[in-house]
């Protein structure tokens, strides 16, 4: 089922949000079997989807994307959505890897621009410089739901937050019917981006991207990464259990839990569970969602 359905399937029956979450492949050398004992914890929330990343934080295990969204689909009955990166990559290419998405049976991607090469990457040669043009030839080459990201905070390479939540047009407009936003910690930076994009005269339904707090360097990792801010009030938690991993998690998952809470309150399409694959984490989120969301 293509996501925008699952989306619409949701509305009819709840006015709770659409629960989701995203995890990436293992890293060279590791089987995808390894990951199913969080997709067994996983599949207790029933989430509406489970996202696969491109490789994990760069590991280059690129072909275990459509391996382990083939796998959550047929072997746990989840509906998956494969990544699919632009930035490097030629039109026939991408053409190559949406047949291998549909011959695994997966219905969804989620079309990205992709992190631009720090070596041996010519952009004047590029084929593709915007997640819009994948997103257009997805459409013309394939009837695979298309979700798209949207940014709270903008784009790290985008200094204009107007122009941004634009291009978040651009690519409803290119046939994108979902997004997902990247993570943030502060909920107001999603509802001003909400309220821009109602003005844009967006309608595509929006997940809330929540990453709960793990590690100290895990959360700077983070947002060097993707310009996230962090509030106040998490920088003390930060400080205050630095020394203490267990706390810490404990505090970064009653954290995201607060802002789950308000959002569901707020009534959000969807919340987005960035898992980083702990299996501990999923079973956390687990206890912590269970009064909010279920």
């Amino acid at each position: 089922m293509k996501v925008i359905d699952i989306f619409k399937e949701n509305a009819k029956h709840t006015e709770k949000p659409l629960v989701s979450f995203e995890i990436f492949p293992p890293k060279k050398g590791v089987t995808i079997e390894n990951v199913g004992e969080l997709l067994t914890e996983l599949k207790k929330l029933d989430p509406g989807f489970v996202s696969v990343t491109c490789s994990a934080g760069g590991s280059g295990n690129k072909n275990g994307t459509v391996d382990l969204a083939g796998m959550i689909k047929n072997d746990f009955g989840i509906e998956s959505v494969a990544h699919l990166t632009c930035i490097a990559s030629t039109r026939g290419h991408i053409e190559e890897q949406l047949d291998k998405i549909k011959s695994a049976n997966i219905e969804n991607v989620l079309a990205l621009r992709g992190d631009i090469p720090k070596e041996g990457f010519d952009p004047s040669k590029a084929e593709y410089k915007y997640a819009k043009e994948l997103i257009k030839d997805i459409k013309a080459y394939s009837d695979l739901g298309i979700s798209a990201a949207a940014y709270p905070e903008g784009h790290i390479d985008c200094e204009d937050f107007d122009l941004s939540v634009e291009y978040m047009k651009q690519k409803e407009d290119a046939g994108a019917d979902v997004f997902v936003s990247q993570l943030f910690f502060e909920n107001s930076y999603f509802y001003n981006m909400m309220d821009k994009a109602i003005q844009k005269g967006i309608k595509a339904p929006v997940s809330a991207g929540i990453m709960p707090m793990m590690s100290k360097n895990q959360i700077l990792n983070m947002i060097l990464m993707c310009g996230a801010s962090l509030p106040s009030k998490l920088i003390k938690l930060l400080s205050k259990y630095a020394d203490n991993e267990e706390d810490l998690l404990k505090a970064g998952l009653d954290y995201a839990g607060g802002q789950i809470e308000q959002l569901k309150n707020d009534n959000v399409d969807g919340i987005h569970i960035y898992t980083m694959n702990k299996p501990d984490v999923a079973a956390g989120i687990l206890a912590s969602l269970s009064e909010i969301v279920t």
